[in-house]
């Protein structure tokens, strides 16, 4: 019960498969790094942009030359609002756990055809990452999202 009031944050502002996430009035410190792998034609396949939001919270998002987010991850002390972070995705998450009985589980996982998520944790201490396999660079190796 308590993962699904954490879920249910504010506006979306889209992320996982659109445009880089929003976090509102959340201060955040952003940094983009260009762990990007080049093309045959040397151009950047993808970039990760990577924020620390004011709880301490990391989220990485893996953007392709187009800029559009085909993955995310998170880590650190609170959820980021996954609402913002998920996009029309979260929706899959939220049916997912309501789904679950809820004593005792502390991770969620979801493998569908047009999208992954894994988050788990516990108070001070989330983890996860997610992406959709339709638009994964070609070659991209999904044990690289951190």
């Amino acid at each position: 019960m308590l993962l699904l009031s954490l879920l249910q944050g504010a506006l979306a502002y889209a992320a996982l498969g659109s445009s880089p996430s929003n976090f509102g009035t959340a201060p955040v410190r952003q940094g983009a790094r260009a762990l990007a792998t080049a093309g045959a034609g040397g151009t950047a396949v993808y970039t990760v942009s990577q924020s620390t939001l004011d709880s301490g919270t990391v989220v990485r998002e893996y953007m392709n030359a187009e800029g559009v987010v085909f993955a995310v991850s998170w880590n650190g002390p609170a959820l980021p609002d996954l609402r913002t972070l998920l996009g029309d995705k979260f929706a899959v998450l939220t049916s997912t756990a309501a789904k679950r009985p809820k004593a005792g589980h502390s991770q969620l996982a979801v493998e569908q055809q047009d999208v992954v998520i894994v988050s788990g944790g516990h108070m001070r201490a989330y983890a996860g990452h997610a992406w959709i396999p339709g638009t994964l660079p070609a070659g991209f190796d999904t044990s690289v999202i951190e």
